[in-house]
């Protein structure tokens, strides 16, 4: 049932109980749960259809194919770049295949902050497994622990921080460590594998190579979408709508808004693009006398989680993780440049690197420019910085802890250490407007959830205020940060709305 767009020549009009934007975390979840109950589900995704025959193991042609601009999309100022997947599977098929559930203090400051009672722990339990049966998630463990990420743990206990194996969703894993760039083997149980292969035997159609252009509406009720193909064979740029009395954003946190300013949708408190949070990330690499070979092996399988206390306070604090990449993608992540840049990379083998996640309290924004492209806005504030400043001083200090011979902090320009008392650069340095870069891969918030319509855009099950039919399945809905890398939250919430659909 997934259509070959390559073969269609004229516009085209399909017709649907429910019409599913994007196909991600969310918007497989959601075609997979209705089409099973008997809906008519079509699903409309923007990126290409690629298999794992497809999946090269280059970086030069794998990052064009599954990340929208090349995963490189910059904020305002070049604080951060975010990364999006734009391909069939969505942001799920690039990712590192990290589970966390929603922790429970996240959950109850969203239910006593935004009414959202109906989020518990306790009610997002049986989600939460639903989602986590259908990924076959489970915990990694020593076996799973390739150098780099023993590394870390080394440093960790050395120090006494806590961590933990992390759970995943991937089966049989062959330890190739090219997640970042798709898996060859089919060993990710990811959206493309699951829940779309469920929700395509069920009968769901998926379509696709189609950029949606505008949500239609009548009154105060959706009456669908229409778009065009990406594919342009020859002079013709194939239209489509699809009429269906129930839509389903679920393009993520950049373009789910888009969609919304594109479709004039109602937003009378300007909510729509706010509350932006980027849970900015950042890597700081050792050196060490022994060969890691940080790119063999599963990348991620241990994180510490000492400094993201949240029982000590709801905002603020960091995970720290492993992190690595290939060659292409750490050549241009290291700072210096020619001798000093060429002599990183002769290092590359003997690297390891802690990465770590800032639970940010910083908001920014997604808005059209005048070209009709999106713009985000995003700078750390104070407290993140401040955040940021200790996940650096902590990462230097597990790496020399770990018997690191020197480290390398992520300015812009050659910053490197060679003992501990070194660390206090740090804070002289500070953290300016695009110096450290970050990157983000888990953006969230921007159609944030809410029980009063004046200060959300939608309700606790993704049901748009003021806008009969229309439902957000991603983590725009996400009223703050989230804390944890979100694919499960976004799963479970996906769960919900479905039913609420179904129900409907």
């Amino acid at each position: 049932m997934i259509v070959d767009t390559s073969a269609l020549r004229a516009d085209f009009t399909l017709s649907a109980d429910v019409c599913v934007v994007g196909s991600g975390a969310g918007g497989s979840v959601v075609a997979a749960e209705l089409a099973a109950a008997g809906k008519n589900v079509v699903v409309l995704e923007e990126g290409r259809y690629w298999t794992s025959a497809d999946f090269t193991q280059r970086e030069e042609e794998m990052y064009p194919r599954l990340y929208r601009e090349r995963g490189t999309k910059p904020t305002a100022d070049y604080t951060v770049l975010v990364s999006q997947g734009r391909a069939l599977g969505g942001s799920t098929l690039a990712s590192f295949c990290l589970c966390f559930r929603t922790p429970r203090q996240i959950l109850a400051h969203w239910a006593e902050r935004f009414g959202l009672d109906e989020l518990s722990h306790e009610s997002l339990f049986p989600y939460f497994e639903r989602v986590e049966n259908q990924l076959a998630v489970k915990e990694m463990g020593p076996d799973q622990l390739n150098a780099n990420n023993a590394v870390l743990l080394r440093g960790a206990e050395r120090l006494g921080l806590r961590g933990r194996f992390m759970r995943h969703n991937r089966t049989d894993c062959v330890g190739c460590g090219y997640c970042a760039i798709g898996c060859a083997y089919d060993r990710k149980d990811d959206a493309l594998t699951t829940y779309l292969d469920r929700a395509s035997k069920a009968g769901a159609r998926i379509v696709p190579d189609a950029r949606v252009e505008r949500v239609n509406t009548t009154d105060t009720s959706v009456r669908g979408v229409s778009g065009r193909l990406t594919r342009v064979e020859g002079l013709h740029r194939v239209a489509f709508r699809v009429e269906a009395p129930n839509v389903v954003l679920a393009a993520g946190a950049l373009e789910s808004p888009m969609l919304w300013f594109r479709s004039a949708l109602p937003d009378p408190r300007r909510l729509v693009g706010s509350s932006l949070h980027l849970h900015p990330y950042a890597v700081v690499a050792g050196v060490f006398d022994e060969t890691i070979a940080a790119w063999r092996g599963v990348p991620q399988s241990y994180v510490v989680d000492e400094f993201l206390n949240l029982d000590k306070s709801i905002d603020g604090g960091f995970l720290a993780v492993a992190a690595s990449a290939q060659p292409i993608a750490t050549a241009a992540s290291l700072p210096a440049l020619g001798a000093d840049h060429r002599r990183l990379m002769d290092d590359y083998a003997r690297t390891a690197a802690v990465g770590f996640f800032l639970h940010d309290r910083s908001a920014g924004q997604v808005r059209r420019d005048a070209r009709g492209q999106a713009t985000v806005e995003y700078r750390l504030d104070d407290d993140d910085k401040r955040d940021a400043m200790t996940a650096m001083r902590r990462s230097c200090e597990i790496l020399f802890a770990a018997g690191a011979k020197s480290v390398v902090l992520p300015y812009n320009d050659l910053v490197e250490l060679h003992q501990r008392t070194d660390i206090k650069v740090i804070e002289e340095r500070g953290i300016l407007a695009n110096d450290p870069l970050f990157l983000s891969f888990h953006p969230q918030g921007t159609l944030p959830m809410g029980r009063e319509p004046n200060a959300s855009v939608v309700d606790a099950f993704g049901a748009a205020h003021g806008v009969r039919g229309l439902y957000v399945a991603d983590a725009s809905v996400f009223p703050t940060s989230v804390a944890v890398p979100p694919q499960i939250t976004v799963m479970a919430l996906a769960t919900r709305t479905a039913q609420r659909i179904l129900a409907a």
